[in-house]
């Protein structure tokens, strides 16, 4: 006779644990849904099983869709285009070079104050 463990669950990595999970239905017609009560009482499943194993099934299939990929590459670049946009204006209202990778103390080295007023510490050089 074996003996098992009473906390015999399969370990799953924290970030799948902290999932919330949320309701998500669909409507198909009755012959679908007969042949997935057949298949399932065949195969043991629920029916929270067989959609979540569809659904799965399906962003897997669409993540590789060369298509898909160069639409999210194309809305990635346009969300890219605003922000750049959005940091110009917000610079030129604010009279600083909208250049992103620069500190407000690099993007104005010879003014004497920061962009808030303050003075800026003496440097040696």
């Amino acid at each position: 006779m074996s003996e098992q463990q009473p906390d015999a669950q399969p370990q799953v990595p924290a970030a799948e644990e902290e999932r919330k999970v949320v309701v998500f239905a669909v409507r198909i017609d009755t012959t679908l849904r007969e042949q997935i009560e057949g298949l399932r009482g065949i195969t043991g499943h629920s029916v929270n099983d067989v959609g979540v194993e569809a659904l799965n099934d399906w962003v897997a299939k669409t993540l590789t869709d060369e298509t898909v990929q160069q639409k999210a590459m194309a809305e990635l670049d346009a969300e890219e285009k605003r922000l750049q946009e959005r940091r110009a204006a917000i610079a030129g209202i604010l009279g600083q070079q909208a250049t992103g990778a620069e500190t407000p103390s690099e993007a104005a080295p010879e003014a004497g104050t920061t962009s808030r007023g303050g003075r800026r510490p003496k440097t040696t050089e």
